[in-house]
């Protein structure tokens, strides 16, 4: 949207109801003769007027919005007063019983819980069992059963794999010195990886079939909806929007969207949270088949009747939808409106129900018209934009910059600058996890969505977060911190600290507190002193100035013998 939006000069006045001039003369009284020859734009020779069609439907707007005929709304001249509904900010903000004491693994298991990885451990043993063993899967005969802790570390593995990019699994556990990264191999072996990775599963196969398409997840998408639902109460304001997974593999409800980043893959409907880009609730979409409960409302259309299940507990309760142009239209903005619900968006100029703005505008006019609850906006900027909308009025606002030619003010529609400054919280929500996304390479549709949601999770982690926490802190940082805490948490033997070179460990680093670590005398590398001493960690994060001849030569850092060593390897804050 924000491409079509270029500096305007335009004055600041109010619109008024039927307001319209017709010549020069009108013009100038309004204005005065000085400033009317100012603001007329030098690419168009026509008088500077504010533009509002007077034409009439002859049909009535009819009040029953259930029985409600979209072709049938009363348009005028009027500019709209629009009816604001009162919303309780009293309901906003975190509902989880989490605060800001709270870790970050324990806000992620509001969403990856326990009990959802017991279900998952269960029926990928499960489905190890009856899987047909042949030859090509000879090697999976040395399959033991998988743990809930085991499962955390594989999820844990998989997304440290987003954040250290290679051509395949393999090189992860590659002993070329070029490729080599000791973490992983520490953590799991590559055979228990990829033997984890294909036995991967959500349903039981021997169920009776029914006509889910999305059965083979359909327990992990329930338990996640209501969990985003429930864990945050959102803002006033709310976004629709639609997401696309890459996917290239076999999917009959695939789909191809041009303007999307992935292009090909499996859409989902969002809706977002405008203020904290919170992600509510989602629907997969799944053509005929996609989960809608008021799929009996014929006359808002397919896209309306998503827009209606998602915005379903947040009906009667005052909040303003923002959409764009794929979902809006007049019947669906009135039966929200019907339920004490604005809303807001760009809106195709052939929908249903639409008036006919046919007027010729000039680079920076307005034209508009209105019934008693919506508002139909044409404003010209580079190209026509058509706003819908039973929030605002036809008025304008200062955008707090300037024309670069005039140096006055630009001025836009308020519709429009709204509408730039809270739509696109989906799209930011895609940006950000493309970044470092937790994704594998299957042939499977219903694995790549899996971890596309395990993203999704991670993303509200990072939102709850920071609220609770208060602190600004980036998400690269903030899912690194998840990946440790895990490891922390459902731990093997197996797994030690990272060697960095001779480098202090960082004060945060999780895996300092992870297997046996043992006193070394400290051995100066110059040669200089036959006596080598170090700095203390944990006596200079207390701000005492303490030389010890031992360390840990596992974590490369100088340690006095009592009482810290034991406390930088038993504490988490010491």
């Amino acid at each position: 949207m924000d491409k079509w939006m270029t500096n305007v000069s335009y004055d600041d006045m109010e619109l008024g109801d039927d307001m319209e001039f017709s010549s020069d003369s009108d013009l100038s009284e309004m204005f005065g003769e000085a400033g009317y020859k100012g603001r007329i734009p030098n690419e168009c020779n026509k008088k500077r007027r504010l533009l509002s069609s007077s034409s009439e439907s002859d049909s009535e707007n009819i009040e029953e919005l259930p029985d409600i005929d979209p072709r049938q709304f009363l348009w005028s001249t009027q500019n709209l007063a629009a009816k604001v509904f009162d919303f309780d900010e009293n309901l906003l903000g975190i509902k989880a019983n989490i605060d800001d004491k709270s870790s970050i693994l324990e806000i992620f298991q509001l969403f990856i819980s326990e009990n959802m990885v017991e279900h998952i451990v269960r029926e990928s043993n499960a489905y190890y069992t009856t899987k047909t063993i042949s030859s090509k899967h000879s090697r999976l005969l040395a399959w033991k059963n998988t743990t809930v802790t085991e499962m955390y570390r594989f999820f844990a593995l998989s997304m440290l794999m987003s954040r250290v990019k290679k051509v395949s699994i393999e090189e992860y556990w590659s002993t070329d010195e070029l490729l080599r990264t000791e973490s992983f191999p520490r953590i799991m072996t590559k055979d228990r990886y990829k033997s984890l990775l294909q036995m991967l599963h959500f349903h039981d196969n021997n169920e009776t079939t029914n006509q889910d398409v999305l059965i083979k997840i359909r327990s992990i998408i329930d338990k996640l909806r209501n969990s985003f639902s429930r864990a945050f109460y959102p803002y006033k304001y709310l976004c629709i929007d639609e997401s696309l997974l890459l996917f290239k593999g076999r999917c009959f409800f695939k789909q191809y969207i041009p303007s999307k980043r992935s292009r090909s893959g499996i859409k989902s409907f969002v809706i977002c949270d405008c203020h904290t880009g919170y992600i509510q609730d989602f629907i997969v979409y799944c053509g005929a088949r996609t989960d809608i409960t008021n799929n009996n409302l014929a006359e808002i259309g397919k896209s309306g009747n998503i827009v209606m299940t998602l915005m379903e507990p947040y009906l009667n309760k005052g909040h303003v939808l923002v959409t764009d142009n794929w979902y809006s239209s007049p019947a669906l903005f009135s039966l929200l409106h019907h339920n004490r619900t604005h809303a807001f968006g760009t809106v195709k100029k052939n929908r249903r129900g639409m008036p006919n703005i046919s007027n010729k505008l000039c680079k920076g006019e307005v034209a508009f018209k209105s019934t008693d609850k919506l508002l139909a906006l044409k404003w010209m900027d580079k190209r026509e934009v058509l706003m819908l909308s039973s929030y605002h009025s036809a008025e304008f606002i200062e955008t707090k910059r300037n024309d670069v030619k005039t140096g006055r003010p630009i001025l836009k529609p308020t519709v429009v600058v709204d509408y730039n400054r809270v739509m696109g919280a989906v799209d930011k929500t895609d940006m950000i996890l493309n970044s470092i996304n937790t994704i594998r390479k299957t042939l499977k549709w219903y694995k790549k969505l899996f971890f596309h949601m395990v993203d999704l999770s991670i993303y509200n982690t990072f939102i709850l977060y920071k609220i609770t926490s208060k602190k600004n802190i980036t998400f690269a940082k903030f899912h690194l911190r998840l990946i440790r805490e895990i490891l922390l948490k459902y731990s093997n033997t197996n797994i030690c600290n990272n060697k960095s070179g001779g480098q202090t460990a960082s004060k945060d680093d999780m895996l300092r507190l992870i297997s046996t670590h043992f006193p070394s005398k400290y051995i100066n590398p110059t040669g200089k002193r036959r006596n080598g001493r170090r700095k203390c960690v944990v006596c200079r994060k207390h701000k005492k100035r303490t030389e010890t001849q031992f360390e840990c030569k596992e974590c490369e850092v100088g340690l006095c013998i009592e009482p810290c060593f034991k406390l930088y390897h038993t504490k988490e804050h010491y």
